[in-house]
């Protein structure tokens, strides 16, 4: 039985809408339909492999997932051999809809997100997901081959339709993008209608890493960039990059002066009533004004606050078992 005090899940403002997912273009819909092709790979590869979510994104596609396998670089090639596969197969990505219950059972028998049921292997973030679901919007699944998926789509109409995909690269992420939940390992990846299209995006990254300004002002001597002592994206202005700068600002003082504006100073510090005042906070809290930490103390800090939290906990229990003894 439901638990009727128990609060509902909160929204996910990142969760697209049916009409949201129904205007994806061609080509997001062949990055969305190649993170099925991905997972369905891992899954020949490494069947104990537990899957959140894989979205198409701006220049590619990627997949979070939990695998007993710590997946590498060096892995791209197999997996990709895998996917080949899969795609070779021309395999029809079937929508079906189910019921709330049929989706919390196959949740349970780990066969959604899987190639068939794993027996003591439930989809745990599969099951998350589905609480994320409103009441009396359809539930949804794609299936390609062996893989059932939790998805709304849409998709292309057959693994064939993916024309050409590469593997990129693979990083931590936390579940749902919370410090405190489970990390995950988030394999990136981008696909496009066709080889010729792929070669082009691949030579305009390797032309962008060329004409990278960074590169090309430490190559000058302009500056050093520092980011263990001081960080990234905080150049160190050398010699001949100070001049540049002066000459700048001396250019922008000229032409202010000559349009009738005066200059003002104010402090690099201020009390945060000024940046709320502005507008800024509330936009740039978390990237502009993060809160300041000393490395040093942190794990200090951290052990503190987590005997603090134990110490709570007894006193908690302690005033259960006393309720007499807890007052003064």
């Amino acid at each position: 039985m439901p638990d009727e005090n128990q609060q509902p899940p909160t929204p996910n403002p990142e969760r697209k809408t049916l009409d949201q997912r129904n205007q994806m273009s061609e080509l997001e819909r062949i990055r969305h339909s190649c993170a099925h092709v991905l997972a369905t790979a891992i899954l020949r590869l490494w069947p104990d492999a537990q899957f959140a979510y894989g979205p198409p994104v701006e220049n590619g596609f990627y997949y979070d997932l939990e695998c007993s396998h710590r997946i590498s670089p060096e892995d791209f090639a197999k997996i990709e051999e895998e996917m080949k596969k899969e795609i070779k197969a021309n395999n029809v990505f079937e929508k079906l809809t189910v019921t709330r219950e049929q989706a919390i059972t196959d949740a349970q028998s780990g066969r959604l997100g899987g190639l068939a049921e794993r027996p003591g292997n439930a989809s745990k973030f599969k099951l998350d997901l589905l609480k994320n679901i409103p009441e009396g919007e359809p539930i949804s699944y794609f299936k390609n081959g062996d893989f059932i998926d939790l998805c709304a789509g849409p998709h292309v109409m057959r693994t064939g339709n993916i024309g050409a995909f590469k593997l990129t690269t693979v990083a931590a992420a936390y579940y749902k993008g919370d410090e405190k939940g489970p990390q995950l390992q988030r394999i990136y990846g981008t696909a496009f209608k066709n080889k010729t299209a792929m070669d082009e995006y691949f030579k305009m990254l390797e032309e962008a890493k060329r004409r990278d300004h960074r590169k090309i002002g430490a190559e000058m001597g302009l500056f050093a960039i520092d980011t263990e002592y001081v960080g990234p994206g905080m150049p160190l202005w050398l010699p001949k990059g100070t001049v540049l700068v002066e000459e700048l600002e001396k250019l922008a003082k000229e032409t202010e002066f000559a349009a009738g504006y005066v200059r003002v100073r104010t402090p690099h510090l201020a009390k945060e009533k000024m940046y709320k005042t502005s507008g800024h906070l509330p936009y740039y809290a978390e990237s502009l004004f993060p809160k300041m930490e000393m490395d040093e103390h942190r794990a200090d800090r951290q052990e503190i606050e987590g005997r603090i939290a134990e110490l709570e906990k007894q006193l908690a229990l302690y005033a259960q078992q006393f309720p007499g003894r807890n007052s003064a």
